[in-house]
């Protein structure tokens, strides 16, 4: 039987793809990077029988997973943030040799970057926004047109807070001052989107499966934050087209977990990216009732995927949104309420989150 090694770092997409494979009854090898695990995540009960290595940079799992080949090729790689996702595309053909790698020894290379990912995108059938690449210490094109979107070109290379809404010149000077040292940006047509779209898929052996997505209510801090509250919900709720994406994935030759980002105004939705690994919102899939993570390691050909109408919420940032008087508690708990998966708290698995809030207690204490 096939089993995985996830290379990722200590926060909830590492925690959602532990949980789903270890209801899937899939054996588990965790290669923890970062300083620390913030979130417990070596806690889970699903990594009892399970190796874990902490690695304090990525660049340290090459010797790990050298060492740990068993030979049978029968080890699948996944990856939870970019960091890795790229790490791993730039060994591909050595690691295709002793794993299931996620492009089988071929190579993403710069379809990670967001303005290559618009180009096939659109050429495989989806709305794009207008945009243009914008390398920072070049001269910023003038007659463009306000309001813009400004954001990083490869996530690798920036922040969230990198990204922002320019309504003139003088608004992109003060916000390519404010950002980190992200050399290129991704500069485009500012849609007034009316919400967020996560499609949640998988690519494998036997197809692409994207049987929904998360309709985000609530972000934090900002709209272009991480969601923390939102509906996952079938696909055909949307009126969404996957062929596209499925000539995407076809086109890119891409295996494994995947999500791609849209945004809604009117009747249309904008591509704006797609992530090459486990997506952090993920886990609510497999809170609907459909475990995608689950399909990699069978052979179902034409598996029966269900989907339930599921909220998710993030209970660590939505709360937030009360603190700082935007939300009423009693708006508030009537969503939590209404939750069904909660991205951190899990009572199947909830040592990682007893275990993270103990911590903070005694860190309190001790002020």
């Amino acid at each position: 039987m096939k089993k995985a090694v996830i290379i990722g770092d200590p926060f909830n997409n590492t925690l959602g793809l532990i949980r789903s494979l270890g209801e899937a009854h899939v054996d588990i090898t965790l290669l923890l990077v970062g300083k620390g695990d913030r979130l417990f995540v070596s806690k889970s009960r699903y990594l009892k029988k399970g190796q874990v290595f902490h690695l304090d940079k990525v660049e340290d799992c090459l010797l790990v997973l050298q060492k740990i080949a068993d030979g049978a090729n029968d080890q699948v790689l996944i990856c939870t943030n970019d960091g890795a996702a790229q790490f791993i595309d730039s060994h591909e053909p050595e690691l295709s040799q002793s794993y299931i790698t996620p492009m089988r020894g071929a190579r993403l290379g710069n379809i990670m970057n967001k303005d290559a990912q618009c180009l096939l995108a659109q050429e495989c059938g989806f709305t794009i926004p207008k945009s243009f690449i914008y390398k920072r210490g070049d001269q910023f094109p003038g007659g463009v047109e306000y309001p813009l979107l400004l954001k990083p070109a490869n996530s690798t290379l920036g922040e969230k807070s990198d990204i922002h809404i320019c309504s003139n010149y003088q608004e992109v000077e003060t916000s390519l001052q404010q950002t980190s040292s992200c050399p290129l940006f991704i500069v485009q047509e500012y849609i007034e989107k009316e919400y967020e779209i996560n499609l949640i898929g998988v690519r494998t052996e036997h197809g692409v499966y994207v049987p929904g997505g998360i309709k985000k209510i609530r972000h934090y801090p900002t709209i272009y934050s991480a969601c923390s509250f939102g509906l996952y919900q079938a696909i055909d709720r949307f009126n969404i087209d996957i062929a596209p994406i499925v000539k995407l994935m076809d086109r890119v030759g891409y295996y494994g977990p995947f999500s791609v980002e849209l945004l809604h105004e009117k009747d249309k939705n904008y591509f704006m990216e797609v992530n090459f690994r486990h997506d952090g919102l993920a886990y609510a899939a497999t809170a609907s009732g459909v475990n995608l993570l689950a399909l990699l390691f069978d052979d179902r050909k034409d598996p029966k995927l269900h989907v339930r109408d599921t909220y998710m919420m993030d209970l660590s940032t939505d709360y937030c949104h009360v603190k700082d008087g935007k939300l009423s508690k009693k708006q508030w708990w009537h969503d939590f309420i209404r939750t069904g998966c909660q991205l951190n708290f899990n009572r199947k698995d909830p040592m990682p989150t007893i275990c993270y809030y103990v911590d903070k207690l005694k860190s309190r204490l001790k002020k």
